[in-house]
C-alpha cells in the first residue's frame, strides 16, 4: 500500500508490528521520516506522542493508533497521549478500554485489532512447570511465593527484571514453559491478551484469573484456563482440551482484519481526494 507505513514505538510489539506488515504488505519504518499524506499505524503510540503529534503539525500525515494501554496506565494522565487518539483514527483491542476511553475523553474506537504472533514450532521437552513474565507488585509477588511454598518439587520462574527485552528472548524463555500465567497489574483489568497470545504461539498452556472484559473472557474460555485461585488450580489438573493458536488467529482474522482494511483504505482515499483538491487550488 503505497504512502502507509508501520511504525513501533517499545520493543514489545516489534513481532506484532512484523505480523501486520507481511499479511498487510505495508512496510516497517524503522526511521520515522515522515512526508505529507503518509499514513502511519502506530504501535506503542504512547511512547511517542509527543514527537508524532509535532510531526503531524509539520508534515499533516496521518495516524491510526493501536492502543495497548488499560485502564488505571499512567498514560491516560498524559495530555498528548490524549490529544493523539482524539485527532486521529483509533483501534483498540478490548471493549472496556474503548468505553472508558469514550467515557472519560469523548475519544471513538473505529475497530479492533489483536495481537497476533509468529507460530513457534512445538517443543515437547518443557522444563518450567509454571512461568509468569511482567512487572512486579505486591500481589504478583504473594502468588510467586504461595506457589513456590505450595510445590517445591515444580520450578517456578517469575521474570520481573525486564530482561526478556527482545522478542528472541522473550521466545527462548516461552518455548521452555509449560504452563504461563496471566495475572493482571490493574484493578479494572483487560485481559491480557498479548502475554496470553504470545504464549499460545510458543504452545504453552495459559491459565489465567477473570479479568473485566466479561467479553474477552468468555470468547477466550475456548482456548485457555480460568481460575479464581491460581494456587489451589495446580493442586488437582483435570483440564479439558483447547483450541489451538492457528484456530484463534484464523477466527479473530475473519472478525477484524476485514474491518481493519476497510478503515485503512477509507483514510487512504480521503487523504487522495484532498491531496488532489489542495494540487488543483495552488494551480488556479
Amino acid at each position: 500500500m503505497e504512502n502507509i507505513y508501520i511504525i513501533n514505538g517499545n520493543h514489545i510489539f516489534i513481532e506484532n508490528a512484523l505480523v501486520l506488515s507481511n499479511k498487510f504488505n505495508i512496510p516497517i519504518q524503522t526511521d520515522f521520516n515522515p512526508k505529507k499524506g503518509d499514513i502511519y499505524i502506530v504501535f506503542g503510540g504512547h511512547e511517542l506522542a509527543i514527537n508524532l503529534l509535532e510531526a503531524q503539525i509539520r508534515y499533516n500525515c496521518s495516524y491510526i493508533i493501536m492502543n495497548s494501554e488499560q485502564i488505571g496506565s499512567r498514560f491516560f494522565h498524559n495530555k498528548y497521549y490524549i490529544k493523539l487518539m482524539k485527532d486521529n483514527i483509533l483501534f483498540d483491542y478490548n471493549h472496556i478500554t474503548s468505553k472508558y476511553l469514550k467515557d472519560t475523553f469523548d475519544i471513538d474506537t473505529l475497530s479492533y485489532f489483536f495481537f497476533d504472533f509468529i507460530k513457534h514450532e512445538q517443543i515437547e521437552e518443557r522444563d518450567i512447570d509454571l512461568l509468569f513474565i511482567g512487572t512486579k507488585n505486591d500481589e504478583r509477588q504473594k502468588l510467586y511465593d504461595d506457589l513456590v511454598k505450595k510445590y517445591p518439587n515444580k520450578k517456578i520462574e517469575f521474570v520481573f527484571d525486564w530482561s526478556l527485552d527482545t522478542p528472541i528472548k522473550m521466545k527462548e524463555k516461552l518455548i521452555k514453559a509449560k504452563y504461563v500465567l496471566n495475572l493482571p497489574f490493574y484493578t479494572e483489568n483487560s485481559l491480557e491478551t498479548h502475554r496470553i497470545n504470545n504464549a499460545l504461539s510458543c504452545g504453552c498452556k495459559v491459565v489465567s484469573l477473570h479479568s473485566k472484559d466479561v467479553i474477552a473472557d468468555e470468547y477466550y474460555k475456548d482456548y485457555i484456563y480460568f481460575s479464581d485461585d491460581i494456587v489451589d488450580y495446580f493442586n488437582d489438573i483435570d483440564e479439558d482440551n483447547k483450541k489451538t493458536y492457528e484456530e484463534l488467529i484464523t477466527d479473530l482474522s475473519k472478525k477484524i482484519y476485514m474491518h481493519n482494511l476497510f478503515i485503512i483504505n477509507q483514510l487512504k482515499e480521503k487523504i487522495s481526494l484532498y491531496n488532489n483538491a489542495d494540487e488543483k487550488a495552488k494551480n488556479l
